[in-house]
């Protein structure tokens, strides 16, 4: 069983430390999916061209461009649920202050 903690807020709502839904959700609100997105795509641009040009050489190929786009989203969705996972099991192994200071912390969430 995750461990439990509750906010020093008073709001009195109990926070499991590792709960992928909550790790997801902090992670979905820190837009952490469109920067991974934003990463793979530099390193894919920067692999299938390594040349500083202005214009890259698949400028007017769309079909290309569309499956592009399609395996960048498909690898951050692979990469955002594995994220997601690790972190939500490295939390459960969190030495007890480490958690304390976690719960008590604002998360991206709540400042929507």
């Amino acid at each position: 069983m995750p461990t439990v903690l509750t906010r020093t807020s008073g709001v009195g709502e109990r926070i499991a430390v590792g709960d992928g839904r909550e790790v997801s959700r902090s992670l979905q609100a820190a837009f952490v999916r469109e920067r991974i997105e934003e990463v793979l795509r530099a390193v894919a641009e920067d692999a299938l061209s390594p040349s500083p040009a202005d214009v890259l050489p698949w400028h007017d190929e769309i079909p290309f461009e569309d499956d592009l786009r399609q395996a960048i989203r498909e690898i951050t969705e692979a990469t955002n649920i594995l994220l997601a996972e690790r972190l939500a099991d490295l939390l459960e192994t969190a030495p007890r202050t480490l958690a304390d200071r976690l719960a008590a912390a604002p998360r991206f969430f709540d400042l929507a």
